[in-house]
């Protein structure tokens, strides 16, 4: 009997062992084909750069950069450092402005220009001269432009006080280019006088100064902005908005003045010389006193 039961229970402990060993062989069949199914992700190709962190990129921008950040499209630029007078810091290329709806004013060519003074002209450009254009029926799309950056004199004269275009905070612009193809010169007389009112207007209270047509024979082909600091926040704003018929009479009044020949101003005479009053009792001392100067002179010549 005590054989028997030992026989059974060797019996139920090798079945016991046995369905343990098929478990843990099925357990490891399953894990080898979860493997098999479902790959390993490949590795990290070591030719892509690491991106910046937002803390980098926006350490690398001046406040007025990051304000313009989404306003604009635009490149950071080195400080100007010369030569002579032309240096100033927190420069930018302005590539174009960005609109609210997306689209964008594309300055060409592109602006090199003070982050202060590039600042300005977006919101210029986007807040007030796009409404304006807007009334037309279309949109503005681009901005001729002329000079920004420029190392010079004003308006190239020598010994003159340095540009603020030297300073790269001048803008000159020649034309506004619209969606629907049309393109309006600042100082053409045929587009409307209102319109072109309207551009003045807010021109002259963005900038402290503003030179066109009229201003001097430096700027009857676009408009010159800038923002230069005066005393007592004085500005400048010399911009003559003229129809075809104003132009005209401009144009003969000058040509005329051209043709006249210079005329003699009433340049008077110098006063005639007084009479020198001479009483007759004092012409026999008069003439002695005549003499003995003579007389000294012949003298002191004698004597060399």
């Amino acid at each position: 009997m005590l054989g028997r039961a030992g026989s059974t229970n060797q019996c139920q402990t090798n079945n016991l062992l046995q369905l343990l060993c098929v478990i843990a062989l099925l357990l490891c069949l399953r894990t080898v084909a979860v493997a098999k199914i479902v790959p390993l992700p490949q590795a990290r190709p070591t030719d892509i750069p690491s991106e910046p962190s937002v803390a980098t990129t926006s350490s690398q921008f001046s406040e007025c950069q990051l304000r313009l950040v989404g306003l604009a499209d635009f490149k950071a630029l080195p400080p100007i450092t010369g030569p002579g007078e032309c240096v100033t810091n927190d420069v930018v290329a302005l590539d174009a402005v960005l609109l609210p709806d997306k689209h964008r004013i594309v300055l060409s060519p592109s602006a090199t220009l003070r982050c202060p003074m590039a600042e300005t002209i977006a919101h210029w450009l986007r807040d007030d001269i796009a409404p304006i254009i807007a009334t037309l029926g279309t949109s503005l799309r681009g901005v001729e432009t002329l000079d920004s950056f420029e190392c010079r004199r004003r308006n190239g004269i020598s010994g003159a006080k340095i540009s603020e275009h030297g300073r790269a905070n001048a803008l000159d612009v020649r034309a506004f280019k619209l969606a629907d193809g049309r393109i309006i010169e600042l100082n053409d007389d045929r587009v409307s006088k209102s319109l072109r009112e309207n551009l003045r207007q807010s021109a002259c209270a963005r900038f402290t100064t503003v030179l066109g047509n009229g201003a001097d024979d430096f700027h009857e082909s676009h408009v010159h902005l800038d923002l230069i600091e005066r005393s007592n926040n004085y500005k400048i704003c010399e911009w003559n908005v003229l129809d075809v018929a104003e132009t005209n009479a401009v144009a003969a009044k000058k040509a005329a003045a051209a043709a006249t020949p210079m005329v003699e101003r009433n340049v008077p005479l110098p006063r005639p010389r007084p009479p020198v009053d001479v009483h007759l009792s004092s012409l026999p001392r008069h003439r002695e006193h005549l003499r003995r100067n003579a007389r000294f002179l012949w003298l002191d010549r004698s004597r060399r």
